[in-house]
C-alpha cells in the first residue's frame, strides 16, 4: 500500500512537471520549472541546465548542485571534455552510475579541483535538449550522492521529459524571435510626427505590451492635408503579431494615402472600409481619426469602433467624447462613417488612445477612461506640454498590469 502512494505520489509529480514544461511561456519560466522540480522528481541532489551560446556553455543550477562545479561548468567551451559538452555535442544522453565510470569516460577529471567534492561516490545523468530532429540547443543534468542505477522506466522517462524540454525551448525561442520581429517591423511603421505645427503640440507614445507576447496591431499618424488642415489618426488592428503589424501598415498607409484626395474623414474611413472588404482580408481594425484646423481650433473626426476620445482642459477638467462613426474597418460592407465638429479650445487638449492604455486585468474601460482623462487635465493644469502629458499618460497606464500594447497621441492646441 505504501509502494502504491508512493507511486501515485510520483505520477502526480511527473505529471506536474510535464505541464509546467508544456506552458513555460519565457526561458526564464522554463530555468525555474527544471531547477525547481528536475532533481527531486528523480530523487536527486542538484540538478544543472545548460545552454549553448556561441559555442559556449551558459550554465544554471539549482541549490543543491555543487557551486564549485557550477562556477567550473560556466562558459566552458563545447569542445572541452566533460559529460555535459559531451552529450550536447552528440545528442546523446550520459548515464554515469558511479565515479569509477566517470574516471573511465572522462580520465582527466581525476585532477580537477572540485572533483572530491562529490564525495566519495557520485552518480549522474545528463541528457541533451534537442527539438525532434535538431541540434541541441542546450543540456539538463542531475547528480546523486552515491551509486545509483536508472531504470529502463526512468531511462524512458528522462528522455520523454527531455523531449518536452527541448520542443518547449524551441516553441519559446521561436514565438521570442516573431516578437523581435514584430516589434521591429513596428517601429519601422510608426511614422516621424511633423515638428513646428502652427498653433498646435503633437506628441505620441507606444510601449509594447508588459510580457512581450501580444504586440504589433497599435498605430498612430499626424499629417498635413493639402488644405492646410491636420489629420491625425490612432487604431489597432486584430492580433498581436507579425501579421497585424503588416495589416497595421496596410491600413495606416491607405487611409494617409485616401486622405490625399478626400477632406473629411468619414469619406477616409469609407473608402478605406471599402478597400478592405475587397482585399478580403481576415482582419479587421478599430480607429479614431480627426482632421484640425490649426487657425480656429476646428476639429472634424469620426470613429470606427475606436475607444472614446479624451478632451481635457486647462482647469483641470475632462470630457469624455463618443465620436459618431461605424462598425471597426473590414468588417461589414458598404458602411458610411459619420462625423462630428466641434471646437477645441486654446490651451486644451485631445488624447487618443488604443484600449491597452485604459484597459486591463484590473481596470475596466470607464475607469481607464476616466483615469486617463484626469490625468490629461491635471498635466494642463500643471502647465505641461504635449510631450509631457503623454509620458504622464503613459507611464501611469503601464503599473496597472495591462497585458496589451498602448499607443497615446496628444493634441494641444497653443494659439
Amino acid at each position: 500500500m505504501v509502494a502504491l502512494t508512493a507511486e501515485r505520489q510520483r505520477a502526480d509529480e511527473v505529471a506536474e512537471f510535464s505541464s509546467a514544461l508544456i506552458t513555460a511561456a519565457t526561458e526564464q519560466e522554463l530555468q525555474q520549472v527544471v531547477l525547481t522540480r528536475f532533481a527531486a522528481t528523480f530523487d536527486g541532489t542538484g540538478a544543472v541546465l545548460a545552454f549553448v551560446d556561441d559555442g559556449r556553455l551558459r550554465v544554471l543550477s539549482d541549490a543543491g548542485y555543487p557551486l564549485t562545479l557550477a562556477k567550473a561548468l560556466q562558459d566552458l567551451s563545447l569542445d572541452a571534455p566533460s559529460p555535459l559538452s559531451h552529450a550536447i555535442r552528440t545528442g546523446k544522453p550520459q548515464f554515469i552510475p558511479n565515479r569509477r565510470q566517470y574516471i573511465r569516460c572522462w580520465p582527466q577529471g581525476v585532477i580537477l579541483p572540485w572533483i572530491d567534492q562529490l564525495g566519495a561516490d557520485f552518480a549522474a545523468v545528463v541528457s541533451p535538449l534537442s527539438p525532434l530532429g535538431e541540434q541541441p540547443v542546450g543540456a539538463w543534468s542531475v547528480t546523486y550522492d552515491s551509486e545509483h542505477h536508472w531504470s529502463p522506466h526512468e531511462r524512458a522517462l528522462i528522455s520523454t521529459l527531455t523531449d518536452l524540454a527541448g520542443q518547449a525551448l524551441k516553441r519559446i525561442r521561436l514565438q521570442k524571435a516573431r516578437i523581435e520581429l514584430a516589434t521591429a517591423l513596428q517601429q519601422a511603421m510608426l511614422p516621424t510626427l511633423p515638428e513646428h505645427l502652427p498653433g498646435l503640440e503633437v506628441a505620441a507614445r507606444y510601449r509594447p505590451s508588459q510580457d512581450g507576447l501580444d504586440i504589433g496591431g497599435d498605430w498612430y499618424d499626424a499629417f498635413a492635408m493639402p488644405d492646410g488642415a491636420i489629420a491625425l489618426e490612432i487604431g489597432d488592428a486584430q492580433g498581436h503579431d507579425v501579421d497585424a503589424a503588416a495589416f497595421m501598415g496596410q491600413v495606416s498607409s491607405s487611409m494617409r494615402a485616401i486622405a490625399a484626395q478626400e477632406p473629411d474623414p468619414g469619406t477616409v474611413l469609407t473608402r478605406t472600409n471599402d478597400l478592405l472588404m475587397t482585399m478580403g482580408t481576415a482582419r479587421f481594425a478599430s480607429c479614431t481619426m480627426l482632421h484640425i484646423d490649426p487657425h480656429d481650433g476646428q476639429v472634424t473626426g469620426t470613429s470606427a469602433g475606436h475607444v472614446p476620445l479624451l478632451y481635457a482642459h486647462k482647469d483641470g477638467s475632462h470630457d469624455i467624447c463618443e465620436l459618431p462613426g461605424g462598425p471597426v474597418l473590414g468588417v461589414v460592407p458598404d458602411t458610411d462613417y459619420h462625423e462630428v465638429t466641434f471646437t477645441l479650445d486654446r490651451d486644451s487638449a485631445l488624447v487618443m488612445v488604443t484600449d491597452g492604455v485604459v484597459e486591463g486585468p484590473s481596470l475596466t474601460l470607464d475607469a481607464g477612461l476616466e483615469l486617463i482623462g484626469t490625468l490629461a487635465g491635471e498635466a494642463l493644469h500643471d502647465g505641461l506640454d504635449a510631450e509631457a502629458t503623454a509620458d504622464r499618460i503613459l507611464d501611469a497606464a503601464v503599473p496597472v498590469g495591462h497585458i496589451d500594447d498602448m499607443a497615446v497621441l496628444v493634441i494641444r492646441r497653443t494659439g
